[in-house]
C-alpha cells in the first residue's frame, strides 16, 4: 500500500482542527496513528497525473507510482466566493487577512493571526464556519457570524434547534447575523501588497476587520479524475462498491459522489473507507499477500 497526500503533516482528524485553532489542542493530538508496517507514505507530494492505460499516478516530483488499486480520497476545495474586493485582475492571492478554514495550514496560520481583541468576520454558517467562529471567541476575538441563509447550520439542523445553536453562540460572545449577504471585502495596500480592513454588506453597511474567514461551503476536488477522464457529475461518480468507471478506480469521501448524492461528512467517508478496505483485501482482488 502507497499513500500520496499533498499535505506535509502526518494524517490527522480533520473535524478536530477546530478544537486546534481555539488553543484545546496541540496539532499532534489529532494525527491519526501511524500506517502499518509495510506502508509506504509520501507526504508532501502532489499527483499532477492519472495516467490509466499504463496503470501509474505522475507525481509534482517526476515519480511515477505503478497500481493495482487506485483509490481517490481528494477531498474537497474550500469555496472562494465572488467577493468585490476578493482578487485583484490577474491575481491569485488572497489579501492578508482572509482565510479559508480547510486545512492543517490554515488552521496554522489563522492561529498565529489571531489576537485577543482582533475584530474576525466569519462568512458562512455552517458547520466549519460555526466551528472556526466559536474557536475565534474562544480565543479573545471579537467575533462576527455572517451567514446568507435563514438559520445556521440548516443543512444539519431545524430552525428550533438552529435557535437554541444561536443564542449559545451569543453566549460565547460572538455576534451572529442571518439573511445577510455580504458583497465584497475592503482593503488596503501594505508594503506592496493588500490587507483587509473591512467586509461590506449588500445593505452597504461595512463592519470593520482584521480576520476575515470564509466558510462558505466545498467543493469535490475532482480535477485528477476530470482530466484521466473519469465520470464526473458533482464528484467522481462511484457505484455500490465504489468504482468509478475505470473498474481499477475507486473513491472515497468528500471527492465521491454515490447514486447522485455527495455526502461531505466524515462518517460517511470513514464507512465508505472500511467498505472499501474489505473489498480491496488481497484475497477479493486476486493479489498475491504482502510478505
Amino acid at each position: 500500500v502507497t499513500i500520496i497526500g499533498e499535505e506535509p503533516h502526518p494524517a490527522y482528524n480533520r473535524v478536530l482542527l477546530a478544537e486546534v485553532l481555539a488553543g484545546r489542542y496541540p496539532p499532534e493530538v489529532i494525527a491519526l496513528p501511524a500506517p502499518a508496517a509495510g506502508v509506504r507514505r509520501l507526504g508532501g507530494v502532489r499527483v499532477v497525473r492519472l495516467d490509466r492505460p499504463t496503470a501509474e499516478v505522475v507525481c509534482d516530483d517526476g515519480r511515477r507510482v505503478p497500481y493495482d488499486a487506485l483509490v481517490l480520497a481528494t477531498g474537497s476545495n474550500p469555496v472562494l466566493p465572488p467577493l468585490r474586493g476578493l482578487f485583484e485582475p490577474d491575481a491569485h492571492e488572497l489579501p492578508d487577512g482572509v482565510h479559508a478554514f480547510r486545512t492543517m495550514d490554515d488552521c496554522l496560520a489563522l492561529g498565529t493571526a489571531v489576537r485577543p481583541g482582533a475584530r474576525a468576520v466569519v462568512i458562512g454558517g455552517g458547520l466549519l464556519g460555526v466551528s472556526a467562529a466559536r474557536a475565534l471567541a474562544q480565543r479573545g476575538a471579537q467575533v462576527v457570524l455572517a451567514h446568507q441563509g435563514e438559520h445556521l447550520m440548516e443543512r444539519q439542523l431545524d430552525p428550533g434547534a438552529s435557535g437554541v445553536l444561536r443564542r449559545h453562540m451569543a453566549s460565547l460572545g460572538v455576534e451572529v447575523h442571518t439573511e445577510c449577504r455580504v458583497r465584497g471585502l475592503r482593503t488596503r495596500a501594505v508594503n506592496g501588497g493588500r490587507s483587509v480592513r473591512a467586509v461590506e454588506l449588500a445593505d452597504g453597511y461595512a463592519l470593520e476587520a482584521d480576520l476575515v474567514v470564509l466558510a462558505c461551503g466545498v467543493r469535490p476536488r475532482v480535477g485528477l479524475a476530470r482530466a484521466a477522464g473519469l465520470e464526473v457529475a458533482r464528484g467522481v461518480v462511484i457505484d455500490d462498491e465504489l468504482r468509478t468507471s475505470d473498474p481499477r478506480v475507486f473513491a472515497v469521501g468528500d471527492c465521491a459522489e454515490h447514486a447522485g448524492v455527495v455526502y461531505g461528512l466524515a462518517g460517511a467517508a470513514q464507512e465508505q473507507a472500511d467498505v472499501l478496505a474489505r473489498l480491496l483485501l488481497p484475497e477479493t482482488m486476486g493479489l498475491r499477500p504482502l510478505d
